[in-house]
């Protein structure tokens, strides 16, 4: 017999019913491999920068604009980011300090998880891209066809 644990009644189970319990909990979890994988990124905007005269253009301006954001940081992912930094230092003291990065590639199959304005000036979008585009992706690079 297992002991008692605090707020659980285990004195009706016998050690080989919790090893069959427990071992038919392990057998129904599918095993990494086989879990079906998703890639998400999520893009930000706020309202107030937006070039427009009203409210609401400025409003679906800022959600066009972190949908951008929220393809670029997937792409970021996929195709990884190229960083290019210069750091100058004169008399042991640095003078200047500039940073630079890029990302390019063509993202074709994500989806919109969710658009919502996390405060009165900005707007949060997900999106996902699903384990089948991605692998279709990365075929069509391996064939040399660039996406």
């Amino acid at each position: 017999m297992l002991p008692n644990l605090p707020g659980k009644n285990t004195t009706n189970l016998s050690s080989d019913t919790a090893l069959a319990s427990e071992a038919k909990l392990i057998a129904e979890r599918a095993p990494a491999s086989q879990m079906p994988y998703k890639l998400t990124a999520v893009g930000f905007s706020t309202v107030s920068i937006q070039p427009a005269k009203s409210i609401n253009q400025k409003r679906l301006l800022a959600m066009r604009a972190a949908k951008l954001d929220a393809y670029r940081t997937l792409a970021e992912q996929v195709y990884g980011l190229r960083v290019k930094g210069q750091t100058t230092i004169r008399e042991a003291v640095v003078t200047s300090d500039q940073l630079a990065s890029a990302v390019e590639g063509m993202i074709t199959g994500a989806e919109v998880v969710s658009i919502k304005a996390t405060s009165a000036d900005t707007y949060q979008v997900e999106l996902s891209l699903s384990e089948n585009h991605l692998k279709r992706m990365i075929n069509a690079y391996r064939k040399g066809i660039f996406y």
